[in-house]
């Protein structure tokens, strides 16, 4: 009783009404046949008496038919709007579910590029990483192989004098005895410097190497080729792989 009060009380639709209608016209024209036959036999003197029992039921089943109708009517229609108002929801609910399922499959686009530019950043930092190794060791290698370069250089000059020293010509007793004092430590000092890894860069009679040589004169020389060191003029130094001082020498041309 509840659930048809609360039926009675829900506004109805278009549908609802137009049908509603049809069958209260329809329950009126009934009346009307009726009452209409109810008359014509009073007038026609057949009957002045009122309905028969079996008229009256007929007509209080009619009545009772058309609101059984008007009933099925309501429940149907209360069906159907109730089936309209669940795909209604089903619908929503479907929208919404898309909506959030493209939200999330945006989301997930945006962290997997998070990802891969992350991935990016990793493998260039150990990049990055491996090469600063590689440089510090290199370094290190370095620092302990040519620690001792620029003590090596300084004692150069030591040498060059050395060599002058030893290239005067002295005839008497005594400058030989000097010569050769000069000579014994001039050895050993470039003995010295040699297991240190210090070599003497060869230059004359070879092919000029600006890396290696410093050509300061230029002079034709007979059977010699262009380009060739005919003349050292002061040595030149290797200290392991590097190259300490140039040689100064004179290039034919």
């Amino acid at each position: 009783m509840e659930e048809h009060v609360n039926e009675s009380k829900r506004p109805r639709t278009a549908r609802e009404l137009r049908k509603a209608k049809e069958a209260e016209e329809e329950r009126k024209r009934r009346k009307e046949g009726s009452f209409n036959k109810v008359s014509e036999t009073e007038v026609s003197g057949e009957s002045l008496s009122a309905p028969s029992e079996e008229e009256a039921y007929q007509v209080s089943y009619e009545e009772q038919s058309q609101e059984e109708l008007h009933t099925d009517y309501a429940v149907d229609s209360s069906s159907d709007e109730g089936e309209e108002s669940i795909d209604d929801e089903n619908y929503s609910l479907g929208a919404t579910n898309i909506a959030d399922l493209e939200e999330l499959q945006t989301e997930l686009e945006k962290w997997k590029r998070q990802a891969e530019e992350n991935k990016e950043q990793l493998l260039r930092a150990r990049a990055d990483y491996e090469n600063f190794r590689r440089r510090s060791r290199k370094d290190q290698e370095d620092a302990v192989k040519y620690g001792a370069t620029s003590l090596v250089e300084s004692l150069l000059p030591v040498l060059d004098n050395l060599e002058r020293a030893l290239a005067v010509d002295e005839s008497t007793s005594e400058s030989n005895v000097l010569r050769q004092g000069v000579d014994m430590v001039y050895r050993q000092l470039l003995q010295s410097l040699t297991e240190k890894g210090l070599s003497v860069i060869e230059a004359e009679g070879k092919e000029f190497n600006p890396h290696e040589h410093t050509a300061v004169m230029q002079e034709e020389a007979e059977g010699v080729g262009a380009g060739m060191v005919i003349e050292e003029l002061q040595k030149g130094y290797r200290f392991k792989e590097r190259i300490l001082r140039p040689a100064m020498v004179k290039v034919s041309y």
